[in-house]
């Protein structure tokens, strides 16, 4: 990675107070456009003094509550409702979006795993290197939307990792209560590199993500859950007027030990429902293979024990896939000791 600056460009002033609509635009010369630009809409809503939050949305093109909520928002959010600044980023990677997919439809880069960017990278990494430089280094708080896209399927949960500074973790997982989600899960050894979210905590600011549902689709509960929790975090940061406390949410850490992975290919059996209690040994589901009818199938069993946060969609797996991930009750000063 590289800290010179890339070509990402903002059409606007992130400091004019009043609600200012724009772009990120970074050049992009391909088959049908010699001249072109990948064009990222950003509103900036400001009033006054108080912190900044940069809300963002649709880094993958395949998760649609936040992309929905935070479109609502651009719309609607109105200067004289807050004290700070809003940077609203509704569909972070907007070709994606449109192709529904994960990944990128450029260059196949999943703008997730790519901060803090490379100027002289692909375009998703010099994508990732504009928001970086340009909003997230303006930012305070930051709150990542995210569900489970077309390949999983989650308890809807504020999500995120604490960092090592115990003041900042403190704050962090403070905002993560605050959001008001049934679970509030915690990764504790994080294996994705390159989030939005742990480039943000590099830099000192207050972030968390969220994972509402999934399969390639939205419900009202999950919209309405993330419309309600971005309400109490905007509030909880001082930007909108208190709201009364949030409802009470369950405290889930995630270790490595609570993914189960697929062994082989084939089709994949669950055993187990969202949201379900199981213990370490107990099936987690069967693995069989189409193209050999007369095999035995393949039981494949939990590794811990804990609660089911998160199942994989499609049945048909690869070796690697996720099938099955767990979370376990824990209290605050756990979650926080390191």
């Amino acid at each position: 990675m590289t800290t010179q600056p890339g070509p990402a460009r903002l059409d606007i002033p992130l400091d004019r107070p009043g609600r200012t609509v724009g772009a990120l635009r970074l050049p992009w010369s391909h088959d049908r456009s010699a001249y072109g630009q990948i064009v990222v809409p950003v509103i900036v809503v400001k009033n006054g003094d108080g912190p900044t939050a940069l809300l963002s949305a649709g880094i993958h093109g395949d998760e649609y509550e936040g992309q929905i909520v935070l479109g609502s928002l651009a719309r609607t959010l109105r200067p004289e409702a807050i004290c700070g600044r809003v940077i609203i980023l509704p569909c972070a990677h907007p070709a994606a979006s449109l192709a529904g997919r994960r990944t990128s439809p450029f260059d196949g880069g999943n703008l997730a795993r790519l901060f803090p960017g490379d100027a002289h990278g692909g375009p998703t990494s010099q994508l990732a290197e504009g928001i970086s430089r340009l909003l997230l280094a303006e930012t305070d708080f930051l709150v990542d939307f995210h569900s489970g896209g077309s390949t999983l399927d989650y308890l809807p949960c504020a999500f995120g990792r604490l960092p090592s500074e115990a003041a900042l973790a403190d704050r962090v997982l403070d905002l993560m209560i605050a959001f008001g989600a049934p679970v509030t899960a915690v990764v504790r050894r994080p294996e994705a590199r390159g989030t939005l979210v742990a480039e943000a905590l590099e830099q000192g600011v207050v972030a968390m993500a969220t994972e509402l549902a999934g399969g390639g689709g939205v419900t009202r509960e999950t919209v309405a859950l993330a419309e309600q929790g971005l309400s109490r975090v905007l509030a909880h940061m001082g930007i909108l007027p208190a709201n009364g406390p949030p409802p009470q949410t369950r405290l889930l850490a995630i270790e490595a030990e609570h993914f189960v992975r697929s062994p082989g290919r084939g089709l994949f059996e669950p055993m187990f429902t969202l949201g379900q209690n199981v213990d370490a040994g107990e099936a987690a589901g069967r693995l069989s293979n189409p193209e050999r009818p007369g095999s035995p199938a393949e039981e494949i069993a939990f590794t811990a024990g804990g609660t089911v946060i998160c199942r994989r969609v499609p049945a048909m797996v690869e070796p690697g896939d996720v099938l099955v991930h767990l979370g376990q009750d824990v209290d605050r000063a756990t979650l926080l000791s390191r």
